[in-house]
């Protein structure tokens, strides 16, 4: 028979967290492109961009009131008969995810 002395450097494994971080990354910007070609969210709507940015509609009435969110950039009000409807901007709602996520 034949006797192989293998050895196995185990100072590879301090890699193990750089590497998920790279694969972390890699899947955010899959997640954004896959956004931009086929968007799971209607980023004009509130609930939808309450899904998106993982906060709940208290937090958003929040972002509106403290101007986290601004009016003219991140949402627009549109009158509709008595009453005011809100519109996002997609492009805005995503630029402030991005800004979280730093």
């Amino acid at each position: 028979m034949n006797n192989v002395n293998t050895t196995v450097d185990f100072s590879v494994l301090k890699l193990l967290p750089t590497i998920y971080k790279q694969i972390e990354t890699m899947q955010n910007k899959i997640f954004n492109l896959e956004q931009q070609i086929t968007p799971k969210y209607d980023l004009s709507k509130r609930a939808d961009v309450r899904r998106f940015l993982g906060i709940s509609d208290s937090t958003i009435a929040k972002y509106m009131r403290e101007q986290i969110f601004k009016e003219g950039y991140h949402f627009f009000r549109e009158i509709k008969g008595s009453k005011s409807i809100i519109i996002f901007v997609s492009g805005a709602i995503e630029e402030f995810k991005k800004s979280k996520e730093k």
